[in-house]
């Protein structure tokens, strides 16, 4: 009994945060009803960017829930009428997640439709280090079974790294210049090592920065009792496929040979994201 009442007591704040995250919060149900003039939000990035914590900056803005969707892929797509048809039945304060290689048709389709676009980066070292660990854990992932049978850490990061064209798993170099074009598509481009704060390693003023920046793209208050209350809420491990949150944990998993194999692979595609060779960004 006491540990069914333990559990209990540690899955509560993730009960509350998804009753909030999908509107049905008792703050935010009168939200969802009346408020015809709040934004539509459409917000991609690569996997394991920290998709999750730029969606739940978003959805703690009152006015702001994810739409009662899985993040959407390219399969998920052709069960959907395409993107037009996914981005046409967005309602007002809807926040969609996604993963979609970039396509010049996805830009026309959000701006003809006024909805609003969020595009969030991240270290493509500290992706290749969370990809890792996340395909070590999920044994429902199509690639769980070949990420397990690596030897070890180090092959499994190689992996992540070189990719696997016989398994069609990309390398992390493929995926940077598949969602590149989103950087100039008129989406407002968040960098995670901004958002996470300093209990993620980063830095309180950009954290608050960078709120108040995703606010102001969707039109949105941003008053800054606002924005400040948002920032003591955003680090939260109560959010979905959170691990570690931090910045630069590619440092203690890369050695030598990892980081000229990385430099190898990626060439310079990293730099238009921002993020300079090996060392710094």
């Amino acid at each position: 009994m006491t540990r069914t009442l333990a559990g209990l007591s540690a899955s509560l704040p993730r009960n509350r945060w998804t009753l909030e995250r999908f509107g049905f919060s008792p703050g935010k149900l009168r939200y969802r009803i009346v408020d015809a003039g709040a934004p539509r939000v459409f917000c991609v990035s690569i996997p394991k960017a920290g998709t999750h914590l730029l969606e739940r900056a978003i959805c703690l803005h009152p006015r702001m829930y994810r739409k009662l969707l899985p993040t959407i892929s390219a399969v998920d797509l052709r069960r959907r009428d395409g993107f037009e048809g996914l981005v046409a039945r967005m309602r007002p304060g809807q926040v969609v997640v996604a993963h979609l290689r970039f396509d010049p048709a996805y830009r026309e389709v959000l701006a003809r439709r006024g909805v609003r676009g969020l595009f969030l980066i991240r270290d493509p070292r500290d992706i290749v280090v969370s990809q890792v660990h996340y395909m070590s854990k999920r044994t429902d992932h199509q690639f769980h079974e070949l990420f397990a049978r690596q030897p070890d850490h180090r092959e499994r990061l190689r992996l992540a790294i070189t990719g696997d064209v016989a398994h069609e798993v990309p390398s992390i170099g493929e995926r940077l210049e598949a969602y590149a074009g989103w950087l100039d598509s008129g989406c407002l481009v968040v960098r995670f090592e901004d958002l996470v704060g300093s209990d993620g390693g980063g830095n309180p003023a950009a954290q608050y920065r960078a709120v108040a920046s995703v606010f102001q793209h969707l039109g949105l208050e941003a008053e800054e009792s606002l924005v400040r209350s948002v920032c003591d809420r955003l680090f939260s491990p109560n959010s979905p496929t959170f691990r570690q949150g931090s910045i630069g944990g590619w440092r203690g998993s890369f050695d030598e040979e990892l980081e000229a194999l990385f430099d190898e692979v990626v060439g310079d595609r990293a730099e238009s994201y921002g993020y300079g060779p090996l060392g710094g960004t």
